[in-house]
């Protein structure tokens, strides 16, 4: 079973027009998003194996879960301390 590129050539070495290609410098999926900055700290290990550990109990064992963590935390610092 062979590829079709016939559908890949736009002529003789030729770029496709721009009228029919997507404008992808004026993409605005991004836009409403905050802009992140990293926020490290040095902490004793055993803090952060617990944190670690919580962090997993409450949003699972997967990639953000301590900063989900700490976020809910610092919305919880915020509301008791207005």
């Amino acid at each position: 079973m062979g590829t079709n590129i016939a559908k890949l050539k736009h002529g003789k070495g030729t770029p496709p027009s721009a009228d029919s290609v997507a404008d992808v410098t004026s993409d605005n999926s991004r836009a409403g998003k905050p802009a992140l900055r990293p926020l490290q700290v040095r902490i004793p290990a055993d803090v952060f194996e617990d944190f670690s550990e919580q962090a997993g109990r409450e949003f699972g064992f997967t990639h953000g879960a301590k900063k989900q963590l700490f976020l809910k935390m610092w919305e919880a610092y915020k509301a008791q301390s207005i």
